[in-house]
C-alpha cells in the first residue's frame, strides 16, 4: 500500500498520477488538516508534526511513503529517510524541468513562505538553474483558501503581482497544483505552468518495481483520512478528484 502525506488537500494531484501509473495499487491518502498550514511553522515544529505523520502511515501498513509535500520535503528529506521504517519519497519543485523549458531564462517559483527561504531550494537553482534569473515569490493564503473551499480569481492575481517577463511558473507547493487551470488561465497561454505530480507519480512506480513493493490487487481500496474536520475534508476531497 502507498501512503501519500500532506498537509491537507494538495497531495490529491499526486493521489490521481499515481492512482493512474499505478492502478492495481492500495493507496491510502492522509491530510493533516490539524495543522495547515506548514509553510507558517518553525523547522522544529514541523519536524514533529511531519515524523508523526509518516509514523501514523506506517502504522497503517503503508510499504512506501510519498511527503506530498514541499515544504515537507525541503526541509530535511534525509532526515525523515534515516528514521522512517519504509521508502520516502520527496517532492520538490521541479526547477531543473522550468530551466529546460524556459526561452528566455526567467522564471518564478510560487511557493509557501518555508518553500521559498529553504536553503535546499537554493541548491537546487544554483545546481539546475545557474544560468536563470528564478523569481521566489511566498503566497502564503494560497493554501488556506484553498482548504476552506474559498479561492478566486482576484485572491490568485495578487499572488501573481509579482510576475513580469518569465515565461515559466512553478508551482511549489502541491496545494497549487489544484488551481493550475484557474492559474493558466489568469495569466495565458504564453506562460508555461509546471508541476511535478507526474514525475513524483514515475519515481514512485520505480522504486515500488525495485523493491517489488506492487500488491497488483484485483479492488484496489482507496482511502481518504484526516486529522482535522473529516467531513468538511472528504467534501474537498470529492470536488478535487471530481475535476
Amino acid at each position: 500500500m502507498i501512503g501519500i502525506f500532506d498537509s491537507g488537500l494538495g497531495g490529491l494531484g499526486i493521489f490521481k498520477a499515481i492512482k493512474k501509473i499505478i492502478p492495481e495499487e492500495d493507496l491510502y491518502y492522509f491530510g493533516d488538516t490539524a495543522n495547515v498550514p506548514f509553510g507558517e511553522k518553525n523547522n522544529e515544529e514541523l519536524k514533529d508534526i511531519i515524523l508523526n505523520g509518516i509514523k501514523h502511515l506506517e502504522e497503517k501498513g503503508c510499504n512506501i511513503i510519498v511527503l506530498a509535500c514541499n515544504t515537507a520535503s525541503v526541509l530535511d528529506i534525509n532526515y525523515f529517510r534515516k528514521l522512517s521504517k519504509v521508502p520516502i519519497i520527496a517532492v520538490v519543485p521541479v526547477v531543473k524541468t522550468a530551466a529546460g523549458c524556459t526561452r528566455n531564462k526567467k522564471i518564478a517559483l510560487l511557493a509557501t513562505k518555508a518553500t521559498a527561504k529553504s536553503h535546499y531550494t537554493d541548491y537546487l537553482i544554483e545546481t539546475f538553474a545557474p544560468d536563470c534569473q528564478v523569481k521566489k515569490i511566498p503566497c502564503p493564503k494560497l493554501v488556506t483558501a484553498i482548504e476552506n473551499d474559498n479561492i478566486s480569481d482576484k485572491l490568485i492575481k495578487t499572488c501573481l503581482k509579482k510576475i513580469n517577463k518569465e515565461d515559466v511558473i512553478i508551482l511549489g507547493c502541491t496545494h497549487y497544483t489544484l488551481i493550475k487551470g484557474q492559474i493558466q488561465r489568469i495569466v495565458g497561454g504564453k506562460i508555461q505552468v509546471i508541476d511535478s505530480n507526474e514525475a513524483v507519480a514515475r519515481q514512485v512506480l520505480r522504486v515500488c518495481t525495485k523493491e517489488k513493493l506492487i500488491t497488483f490487487q484485483k479492488e484496489p481500496k482507496y482511502t481518504f483520512d484526516s486529522s482535522g474536520d473529516k467531513k468538511q475534508f472528504n467534501k474537498l476531497v470529492k470536488k478535487y478528484l471530481e475535476d
